[in-house]
């Protein structure tokens, strides 16, 4: 108990020196963050004997827990250095305001992993070119839904006719609830009955418009499986998990074209791909599914397929034991009958660090 003040006081002198006044933004992104994170990362270590593999989901600089006969992994959506790449549309991100310092950190923890894994191609490119992570260290693994849902599992029939959108974020700016809300007014002109719904903010409900709010588990949910079309017109967004529960729930997909986005939605086929900032083109695809019962439905079947066969935690969790022991069968389980974690639902996420028994 003592260690973790030591740990927290340290964090944040070292965030104050870095950051100045805006170091409460920044306090996981320093040396002694990272240097904390490594020391936890050890006792966890030294707490599990029998383990042949840790599996952490931020980076951390392993040469302080090196033990030998372990194999030392990292699976992450997102790294620093992708905010040079993100397009400027007049917003800045805090991400792009982040010491030089902390790139030169996260480089060295990310070199030092035995593998990375990461859910996209996207991700990929800059580890390797921006972090130079030699490309035999990187797979894509893909990824899966971290809220529990699944359209036919849970007997649901999608209804065309409630005409119902969804939106889920909570950073407004970022994640373009203005270019919806502006869009949504030109819906509203030619589908009248259409209703927005507003998840993880604040607001005043207005016409045709509700806002809920954070919401979690069964009342995030219904709204997946009461809603038609899933739209997040988002301006930074390196992965986007909440397409993928979008899918789950045969809710068809709208998002703009950046980051990983295009790897996970297939324009005109699982939903649709916009430009950021093009209110035009994000109304008129609205509309578009809205207004035609048959082609909704085939994109939200397809969508719905596309979730089962590629975006599951299950078949992410396959490739990561199969890139760490590709000659060892007993880590699936399957050898001997015995079930494994990778018998879980679908929206179990992987644990940090995880611990692989011998």
């Amino acid at each position: 108990m003592r260690l973790r003040y030591l740990y927290v006081a340290l964090i944040c002198i070292n965030a104050l020196f870095v950051y100045g006044a805006r170091y409460r933004r920044y306090l996981d992104r320093t040396w002694a963050a990272q240097w904390a994170r490594g020391r936890a990362n050890q006792a966890l270590v030294d707490r599990h004997q029998n383990i042949s593999a840790v599996i952490s989901l931020m980076p951390i600089p392993n040469h302080t827990v090196r033990r030998r006969g372990i194999s030392y992994a990292i699976y992450i959506d997102h790294v620093n250095l992708l905010s040079k790449r993100a397009p400027d549309f007049g917003v800045r991100f805090p991400e792009q305001d982040v010491a030089a310092s902390w790139n030169r950190y996260e480089r060295r923890a990310l070199c030092d992993q035995d593998h990375v894994f990461t859910p996209s191609k996207y991700v990929e490119r800059s580890l390797i070119e921006d972090y130079s992570v030699p490309p035999e260290k990187i797979s894509v693994v893909g990824g899966g839904p971290n809220l529990n849902v699944d359209c036919e599992r849970d007997r649901i029939v999608k209804d065309f006719d409630n005409h119902r959108i969804l939106f889920v974020g909570l950073d407004p700016v970022r994640k373009g609830l203005p270019q919806l809300l502006e869009a949504f007014e030109k819906v509203i002109g030619r589908v009248p009955d259409a209703h927005l719904d507003v998840v993880g903010i604040e607001g005043k409900n207005a016409r045709n418009v509700s806002y809920h709010g954070q919401l979690h588990g069964d009342a995030l949910r219904k709204l997946f499986y009461q809603s038609q079309i899933f739209v997040m017109p988002t301006l930074r967004e390196p992965f986007g998990v909440v397409f993928l529960e979008a899918m789950w729930a045969k809710t068809v997909c709208i998002g703009t074209r950046i980051g990983a986005i295009p790897e996970i939605i297939e324009d005109g086929v699982t939903g649709f791909l916009v430009e950021p900032n093009n209110i035009v083109e994000l109304a008129d695809r609205m509309i578009e599914l809205l207004s035609d019962r048959e082609r909704w439905r085939r994109m939200s079947d397809a969508a719905y397929g596309a979730a089962k066969t590629k975006w599951t935690w299950n078949l992410s969790a396959k490739q990561i034991l199969e890139s760490l022991f590709p000659h060892d069968n007993a880590h699936s389980g399957a050898a001997n009958g015995e079930r494994s974690y990778l018998d879980a639902p679908a929206s179990h996420a992987l644990p940090a660090p995880l611990g692989i028994p011998t």
